[in-house]
């Protein structure tokens, strides 16, 4: 079983890879696409702060104010606005850091039974998590998977 506390602890310490990987990023550097149709480090970046008009606690909040709430999350957008273009690696760094430590302390405080509330997912209908995951299931999918495969991809391209 999943507790909050080992959820807080993964998140924190994702967010404290991407500011080892990213720390030392330049702005030339992070902003140089690799190739074509590629994400450069501050579109990756841009990507992790979400849409500028959603918060990703939206998310989290919504599994324990609703019954089964449908989270509708569409893949594969950067959200990188001009604004965003116009930042900094810092800044963009900064902005990640801020959102996901206010989902860590949101997941370090629920009570089991708040993180097997499920929410209905349709595009995590077919990995393992499945249509209905828990919040715990969720965030674990964010944490081990989502973050981790961009993570991977900063890495790449930091080097």
């Amino acid at each position: 079983m999943v507790t909050a506390v080992p959820l807080q602890q993964q998140l924190d310490a994702k967010v404290n890879e991407i500011k080892q990987v990213v720390g030392a990023v330049g702005e030339e550097k992070g902003a140089r696409r690799p190739a074509d149709g590629e994400w450069c480090v501050k579109e990756i970046l841009s990507h992790l702060c979400g849409d500028d008009g959603h918060n990703f606690m939206d998310w989290y909040t919504r599994f324990i104010d609703e019954d089964r709430p449908l989270i509708g999350i569409v893949s594969g957008l950067p959200y990188y606005t001009p604004a965003r273009q116009s930042m900094t690696v810092s800044d963009l760094l900064s902005q990640v850091e801020s959102q996901y430590q206010q989902v860590a302390q949101f997941l370090g405080g629920l009570s089991d039974e708040q993180l097997n509330r499920k929410g209905r997912v349709p595009l995590l209908k077919d990995t393992p998590l499945g249509e209905y995951p828990t919040l715990a299931l969720f965030a674990g999918g964010l944490i081990n998977f989502h973050l981790n495969d961009h993570i991977n991809q900063l890495r790449t391209l930091c080097q």
